[in-house]
């Protein structure tokens, strides 16, 4: 009897440490900076001399979250660009790489680049930008730029939340 009281305990002590540690990382995440991946969309846009410019992009550049918090948004592009050096972790101190998906004439390309200095002007966004893998013609059709995650302006991506911890 005693035997089986002392294994019972050694499983309880076993459970409660274990919840314990999986209660202090799940605290300690969502207390980290929460750090986003960016999309944009554009109808059109070209490469040429280092430049990358996607041309009708629409308003808003959609982001989201990691887990645990998984956060979705949307941010204006003007906010965007302003926010790129905002912060001390920021995209200008790190210059993020991002993916860009080109559909021209029907054939699908990847791109990987590293971004830096955003310029808006109307409904065209541009980038310095370099290319670290995959071709990049200099007329690109439709295309999606999926950019690394930062931390950067955590706070004004807040405001633009959707929602919070969406369904698994």
């Amino acid at each position: 009897m005693v035997g089986k009281c002392a294994f019972a305990a050694i499983v309880a002590a076993g459970w409660l440490v274990t919840s314990t540690v999986s209660f202090a990382d799940e605290a300690a995440k969502a207390d980290a900076p929460e750090e986003f991946d960016f999309v944009q969309t554009a109808t059109s846009g070209n490469f040429k001399d280092g430049l990358l410019t996607l041309n009708g992009i629409g308003k808003t550049t959609t982001f989201f979250g990691e887990r645990p918090n998984r956060d979705i948004g949307e941010i204006p592009y003007d906010e965007f660009v302003k926010s790129w050096d905002a912060a001390k972790e920021s995209f200008a101190a790190d210059p993020p790489n991002a993916s860009l998906v080109t559909h021209n004439s029907g054939q699908a390309g990847i791109a990987i680049v590293e971004l830096s200095e955003p310029a808006l002007a109307g409904n065209a966004i541009s980038y310095h930008a370099k290319l670290l893998g995959g071709d990049l013609p200099e007329s690109i059709g439709p295309a999606s730029l999926f950019i690394d995650p930062g931390f950067i302006a955590a706070a004004l991506f807040k405001f633009h939340q959707h929602k919070q911890n969406p369904p698994n």
